[in-house]
């Protein structure tokens, strides 16, 4: 009864030590996703640039302050340009 047990251990230990943790993941993911708002939010330099998880979405802030998303899987490119804060164009 104990043998399966026995040979499964080695196993899932040795499994368990050479894979890399899950919170490095999810850190990873979180400062790839604060550099993705950073960047939407007007707040990049240029030549800034951020993929998103999938890697099929490339965020990248180019000359000016303009935005570029390129979606790699449908082959697209959207460009804008950011407002900031305090321009607010309603109260001139």
């Amino acid at each position: 009864m104990n043998r399966p047990t026995t040979v499964l251990l080695p196993l899932v230990l040795a499994v368990g030590l050479h894979s890399p943790p899950a919170f490095a993941q999810e850190d990873t993911a979180a400062a790839q996703y604060t550099t993705i708002n950073k960047i939407i939010r007007g707040e990049g330099k240029p030549g800034e640039t951020a993929t998103a998880k999938n890697g099929e979405v490339v965020y990248t802030v180019l000359e000016g302050g303009v935005v570029e998303i390129r979606n790699l899987r449908y082959n697209t490119v959207q460009r804008f340009s950011t407002i900031k804060p305090n321009d607010n164009f309603k109260s001139k």
